[in-house]
């Protein structure tokens, strides 16, 4: 193995960090002597012998992605859905192939430096005892060393904008970005510590070298912090590192740091109703996992005292939250910046800590075991997110919709207030998509837009806002929920188009007529005094939809699945008329009908339907939404009088007045 001058002078000035009385007496009598060569060697023994630390995150053991490693110890890797085969022996640490063939995507750098593949590498070392993976990661380790290190930068202050997303090491091209940091040392750098510190593959430099290259990414997390869902991954990973490796003399300050840090924090972004303020379960679900891995790794050293009093009742606000919004698929609804997440990333954490809590058991084990939520029905209103969860019930088969009159959220926000989307099972009907990949394209511009969520256009322009981002009080949704029908309403007031132009007031409500179906109104008013167009957008998950001639702007989805969903309009007397559109895979004059994918999802055509009228001071959307297995009856609607009607659906009969929907029919 040739050492380069990075690679040596790194390695000796490690050593002067590490405490020699932790180390044993041979390492004690050459650290006295000066020897380098018996420090190193007497160093990597101990190491090398140490016992395993016991904490599942870094387990050898678990689970791994057998494609994922052998590809990686190829030098192929799959990164935001884009793979790249690094030609020769050596990966580019700081090469970003989307900069090449677009659309730009500055996460493909950022999140191969984070080397989630050394975990799928380390464990099938681990598993198999293929030394060929071994000396792939040193290879990879030591080129990652020598072409990185720690950056010297400068943060240039910007009006509005946090000054951590400023810095350069943040910028760009950096593989030292802290949020990386955080994570390498939170997950993947531990569990291939723990793996190939067996390896007789991996030299004692380099053993000691990964060490010292851990210990200089925690220095910079200390004198570096971040904000937001950054500096909880930025201070677990501290806390990870300064915890596993207590022989490094600045170990206690360094977790002592990172557990203020994180403790804080987590009090900060958790909102009254357990959920996190940026309103996305992706990131709920890292602020919740930096929390909860930081409190494993205390309690496992038996510091768990040493953290706040509310630490644990926030923890399990936070759990509590993603159950309250889990769909019948028992995954979280796409909210803000969002894939699919199952609510177990959460539960099976969260039931470690909180055994005797029912209902993470219940979503642990699909249902096998524990029991749901207690309450006098199965759907929830997170009152400071503005989010409604309305299900039918806890079962696998349940109708379930989500409806968003909440506040932006802190970052990663979407202009989607009024939103909605609806499921029956697992299956979405209808769709948010959670707004793509991180890139520079037209598609991600358009996954933020109201022009992606189920809501209204004005002038063919979607809604604009910048605040709220929280709020000070509970959202005045004006929830009901009954054995017989939910009920919540929101306003939205803000601006439309990229001026925010103040143009309209929509007013939202939706009724969950159980077990069957939802009625959505949309009451749409002039504020600037002129007529405008309203059109009413939604969207799903498939390019064949059937409109029903019986019912103008009816249309029936073709999902060729379980489940399908009809849109059946209501029209009220002496409404406008309203033109119906279904269109897929659109780019020119503006995108629509897609489906703007994330992680498991790419983007790929889906179908936009869209009701509109023309230049009107005011105009009222009734809709009708009804999950139905595929290939069964459609509903019936009979007018009984101006505002009221009688619904003939899967065998039962329901009467609405639409200028009642919060009240007892």
């Amino acid at each position: 193995m040739l050492l380069t001058p990075k690679h040596q002078t790194l390695l000796k000035a490690f050593l002067q960090h590490l405490d020699p009385q932790q180390l044993g007496p041979d390492a004690q009598a050459a650290f006295a002597a000066g020897d380098q060569a018996g420090m190193i060697a007497a160093a990597a023994a101990y190491y090398r012998q140490k016992p395993d630390w016991g904490i599942s995150h870094f387990s050898s053991s678990a689970p791994y992605d057998p494609t994922t490693a052998q590809r990686a110890r190829q030098n192929i890797l799959r990164v935001v859905n884009i793979d790249w085969a690094f030609p020769g022996e050596h990966i580019d640490f700081l090469f970003n192939p989307t900069t090449v063939h677009g659309p730009v995507n500055h996460e493909w750098l950022w999140q191969m430096n984070r080397h989630t593949f050394w975990q799928d590498m380390a464990r099938a070392y681990a598993q198999t005892g293929d030394e060929t993976y071994a000396a792939a990661f040193q290879t990879q380790l030591l080129d990652w060393i020598d072409q990185t290190g720690v950056p010297v930068g400068e943060v240039k202050p910007h009006p509005g904008i946090p000054a951590f997303w400023m810095a350069s090491w943040n910028a760009p091209g950096s593989a030292w970005r802290t949020i990386e940091c955080g994570l390498r040392l939170m997950y993947a750098w531990p569990t291939a510590f723990a793996a190939f510190r067996m390896s007789p593959s991996v030299a004692d430099e380099t053993l000691l070298m990964m060490i010292a290259s851990m210990h200089e990414q925690a220095l910079h997390l200390l004198a570096h912090p971040a904000g937001q869902n950054w500096l909880m991954m930025e201070s677990c990973g501290m806390y990870t590192f300064a915890s596993l490796f207590p022989e490094v003399k600045d170990a206690a300050q360094l977790r002592d740091t990172a557990a203020e840090r994180l403790s804080r924090e987590l009090e900060a972004q958790l909102l009254p109703d357990g959920m996190q303020n940026e309103l996305s379960p992706d990131y709920h679900m890292v602020v919740f996992n930096c929390a909860a891995n930081l409190y494993d790794v205390a309690q496992h050293f038996g510091r768990q005292d040493a953290l706040p009093e509310n630490y644990r009742p926030l923890l399990k606000a936070a759990a509590d939250a993603a159950v309250a919004l889990s769909t019948p698929g028992l995954t979280q609804p796409r909210t803000n910046d969002c894939y699919t997440i199952f609510t177990h990333r959460m539960t099976d954490q969260a039931a470690r800590f909180f055994p005797e809590e029912p209902s993470y058991a219940f979503v642990n084990s699909s249902r096998q075991a524990g029991s749901p939520p207690a309450g006098e029905t199965a759907s929830r209103f997170l009152p400071y997110a503005g989010l409604c969860a309305m299900r039918t019930d806890w079962g696998p088969d349940a109708a379930y919709l989500c409806f968003d009159v909440g506040p932006l959220g802190k970052a990663h926000i979407h202009q989607d207030m009024l939103n909605i989307h609806v499921y029956k099972g697992a299956q979405e009907l209808i769709f948010d998509d959670g707004g793509g990949q991180y890139e520079i394209s037209p598609a991600r511009t358009y996954g933020l837009s109201a022009a992606d969520h189920n809501t209204v256009l004005v002038d063919d322009l979607p809604q604009n806002r910048s605040e709220p981002k929280a709020l000070d009080a509970p959202a005045d949704a004006h929830w009901r929920s009954s054995a017989r029908f939910d009920y919540a309403q929101g306003v939205y007031t803000g601006g439309f188009g990229p001026d925010q132009a103040p143009l309209a007031r929509h007013r939202r409500q939706v009724r969950f007529c159980k077990p069957g179906f939802f009625v959505v109104r949309d009451d749409l008013e002039t504020v600037d005094g002129k007529p405008h167009d309203y059109e009413l957008l939604f969207h799903l998950d498939t390019c064949v939809v059937h409109p029903l001639p019986e019912t103008p702007g009816a249309f029936l989805s073709d999902f060729g699945k379980e489940y399908e969903v009809c849109l059946l309009p209501l029209t009220l007397e002496d409404a406008a008329p309203e033109t119906a559109t279904a269109v897929s895979g659109q780019t020119e004059p503006c995108y629509r009908g897609w489906f703007v994918g994330r992680n498991a999802e790419n983007l790929h055509p889906a179908t936009t339907i869209g009701r509109k009228v023309c230049q009107q001071q005011r105009h009222t959307f009734v809709t009708l939404l009804f999950p139905l297995r595929h290939g069964a009856a459609l509903p019936e609607v009979t007018r009984l009088s101006r505002d009221c009607f009688r619904i003939a659906f899967d065998g039962r009969i329901d009467e609405i007045d639409l200028a009642h929907l919060d009240q007892d029919a």
